[in-house]
Parts: structure tokens; C-alpha cells; sequence
């Protein structure tokens, strides 16, 4: 049904993420991707991306999760290679049963003393 397909299009919100192309991103795997965040708060601020839309990180499967996490020890280890890190801010971003936002998860690197305002509607955990 052809109405069906253009009635489906018209219909769902469209993803920063999941219409991003792979070219853009930092590093990419067949799971998750790592891309710069698009409002960054520090140079090399990088958001860690499953493939599949879900909106909370714990929808993703084990495997899913292993991969971020690994993308996230790659992102500090070529950030870290390149500049003068004193530590890095991780964070979740998590939608509600009622949004569409897809599960990433921030990486900010801290290269000053000066405090970072983290972004608000993440869940950061402790300093790294």
C-alpha cells in the first residue's frame, strides 16, 4: 500500500542520530558511532551513539553496551593523546516513555581549571 509508506513518513519524527551519515563521525562500528557533540560545551566534547534508536542505554543489548563503553575508552584515549586532559565528565542521556530522544552517552574532556557548566538532562556520573 503506497499510502501506507508516505503516511508512515509524514508521521515519525525525524532523529539527529539516526539520519546522521557515517562520514561524520569520529569513529563508527556496526553498533554505535562517536561524533562531536553538535552544541559542544569543550573542544572535543563527543557523543557516543548506538545504531539502533532506543531511548534509555539499558534497552541495549550487552553487546551494545560493551561496544559504547569501549568507543568511550577509545574517544579519551585519542583526545587524551592530543591534548593536556585532566579528566573527563561521562554522561547518559536518557529519553522518557513519552519522547523520542535516542540514548547517547557524553564525553567531555576537562583541559583547564575552569568549572564546566554540564549540560542540563544528562545524567553524569563521578569524574574520571
Amino acid at each position: 500500500m503506497p499510502w501506507a509508506r508516505i503516511y508512515s513518513k509524514r508521521t515519525l519524527s525525524k532523529c539527529l542520530y539516526c539520519d546522521l551519515p557515517a562520514e561524520e563521525a569520529w569513529i563508527s562500528t556496526d553498533l554505535a558511532m562517536a561524533v562531536p557533540h553538535p552544541q559542544p560545551v569543550t573542544a572535543c566534547h563527543m557523543v557516543v551513539v548506538p545504531r539502533r534508536h532506543v531511548r534509555a542505554f539499558y534497552d541495549l543489548d550487552v553487546e551494545e553496551q560493551r561496544v559504547l563503553w569501549e568507543l568511550v575508552t577509545e574517544i579519551r584515549n585519542r583526545i587524551s593523546a592530543v591534548l593536556v586532559v585532566k579528566g573527563f565528565e561521562v554522561g547518559f542521556v536518557d529519553g522518557t516513555p513519552m519522547s523520542e530522544t535516542h540514548a547517547t552517552v557524553q564525553v567531555i574532556p576537562r583541559t583547564g581549571d575552569d568549572d564546566i557548566e554540564l549540560p542540563a538532562g544528562v545524567e553524569w556520573v563521578k569524574s574520571l
